[in-house]
């Protein structure tokens, strides 16, 4: 016999788990049962315009400077919204509501995300639900550096390389403590806990179906265990051999280790394997007929005698293009830049980053207008002259999030003042622009950012000095894998105070294929190998 199935279902946690996907899968399940469903929102849109609105005033970067009461009373009023324009009149038509969030999100991201008083938190969320609440909640949940793997590689499917919401300016620290707030959720109140590391979305769907039709859930053991967690004694190789397909990719990415999978996944997966491949890939003359841009965002690197293919897919592709030509001066480059001016003056404009010289100068000014606040800022970075510091001026106040990067290499009298000004809003922008710097400023800012996350680390990455090396020991036990991938560059400096920081990093979690991976590239540079051509962290 089937149980009667709650009226509102509510799917909630951490972005990247699934949940959207999972949504589906059971609607067209209760549908099959005979059950008139209602969902609120379809894929990432809402229904309710007011709702989307509210959706976008939230996400925007350029609004980094919310408060977290205010943050969270919008995010009340947005569900709020949900339950009286869909939710009510949907029970009242007699159907069932799946919930893509709830108001349990707002109470987690305000008391532990932002820090609000949960009293406050408390009284804002009931007054918004208006006393209708789930009948059956769902914390979907995954480890944040699982969601960063699926996020990255869905935005490589889908193209989407700018699409950042504010929420990434506050660092990783915070989406691990959103992450412990759901599951303390949880646990205070009972919550089924679906662990989605392991399962593909329709295993997943499968059990909370079952959980539906049965009363009872029930998943593996080993669920929740994300599958960079890794047998401790097993090489790197070995570790990539045990993972699915999609997982060994991203870990073998831009490494000529990978080729073999690469080569097997094309079919299926262009996109994805044009991203990973290693600049010596076999597979580039296939990837050049079928993905072009790919080579020239990949290949933007090289000098352009070594790529004449830049002049013959300027047409086509002129933005890619353009792009491409950052940190590339002389005549020829100068010269491609003029004819790409008519069909793509923002790309233009961002590749002179760094230039003062007359020709970048007057083509900058005259471009100007015709650029958006990210092509602006890049092409701002290291100037230092009247003009580029008023209007970087200007740009901080209208998005700080986008330009706050912008300011690396800077004297600290220049980037210090909008730094410490950002720093409690934009945390990870700020680590940014602090890379590559070991003055005393640079380190107080670090200190005092340390609950950021892993962006701390990132920011030393290269650094020799003192303060560096009390910052890598003081953070090895809590986050190894980046602390060895701050020691890039320094192996040939100090081999042995690097050799002792690897084998600390490795005790601290052996078990880490994020680490793993950092050791093999630290080895194979260290070895003076290339690991393919390219590859990255």
């Amino acid at each position: 016999m089937t149980r009667a199935t709650p009226r509102i279902i509510a799917f909630e946690g951490v972005d990247g788990a699934g949940k959207s996907t999972v949504i589906r899968i059971v609607a067209e399940h209760l549908r099959a049962r005979g059950e008139r469903v209602f969902l609120p929102r379809e894929g990432k849109e809402h229904r309710s315009r007011p709702t989307r609105m509210i959706r976008r005033l939230t996400r925007d970067r350029r609004n980094v400077a919310l408060e977290p009461v205010p943050e969270l009373l919008l995010y009340a009023a947005r569900e709020a919204q949900v339950l009286e324009e869909h939710v009510r009149p949907a029970l009242a038509r007699g159907e069932i509501v799946l919930l893509d969030r709830s108001l349990v999100t707002p109470m987690v991201m305000g008391v532990h995300g932002r820090g609000v008083d949960p009293g406050v938190a408390a009284r804002i969320v009931d007054a918004a639900s208006g006393g209708l609440e789930p009948e059956l909640t769902l914390i979907f949940d995954v480890d944040p550096r699982t969601s960063r793997i699926r996020k990255r590689l869905d935005k490589i499917r889908t193209q989407r390389f700018r699409d950042g919401g504010r929420k990434g300016l506050a660092g990783s620290g915070f989406k691990v403590r959103v992450r412990d707030g759901y599951l303390e959720l949880a646990r205070e109140r009972q919550l089924v806990v679906v662990h989605a590391e392991r399962g593909t979305p329709a295993e997943v769907g499968a059990r909370v179906c079952a959980l539906l039709d049965s009363g009872t859930f029930t998943e593996p053991d080993d669920a929740g265990r994300p599958w960079w967690r890794v047998d401790p004694d097993a090489s790197f190789e070995d570790a990539l051999a045990g993972l699915p397909d999609l997982v060994a990719l991203y870990f073998s990415r831009r490494m000529a280790i990978g080729r073999e999978l690469r080569a097997r996944l094309y079919e299926r997966h262009p996109r994805l394997v044009a991203w990973a491949a290693d600049l010596d890939d076999p597979l580039w003359p296939q990837i050049d007929r079928e993905l072009p841009a790919t080579r020239i965002e990949r290949m933007s690197i090289r000098p352009l005698a070594e790529t004449p293919w830049r002049t013959e897919l300027a047409e086509s592709f002129p933005a890619e293009v353009a792009r491409s030509l950052r940190g590339i001066a002389g005549e020829a480059a100068d010269a491609l830049r003029t004819r790409l001016v008519a069909h793509a003056p923002g790309p233009v404009v961002e590749s002179l980053s760094g230039r003062s010289d007359a020709f970048a100068v007057e083509l900058r000014k005259r471009l100007w207008k015709q650029a958006n606040i990210h092509e602006r800022a890049y092409s701002l970075e290291l100037l230092t002259d009247p003009w580029s510091v008023e209007k970087r001026r200007a740009l901080l106040d209208e998005d700080p999030g986008t330009v706050l990067p912008t300011l690396r290499g800077l004297a600290p009298e220049l980037a210090d003042p909008a730094l410490e000004a950002w720093a409690d809003k934009a945390p990870k922008a700020v680590l940014s622009a602090l890379m590559g710097r070991a003055d005393d400023s640079a380190h107080r800012l670090r200190r005092e950012l340390i609950e950021t996350g892993r962006e701390v680390v990132d920011s030393i990455r290269g650094l020799d000095d003192p303060a560096s090396w009390a910052l890598r020991e003081a953070c090895v036990d809590r986050w190894p894998s980046t602390v060895a991938w701050s020691l890039d560059g320094l192996l040939d400096v100090t081999p042995a105070r690097c050799r002792v920081m690897i084998e600390a990093c490795r005790d601290a979690d052996p078990g880490d294929l994020f680490m793993k991976r950092r050791l093999y590239l630290l080895e194979l540079r260290d070895q003076g190998a290339g690991a393919g051509g390219g590859a990255d962290a």
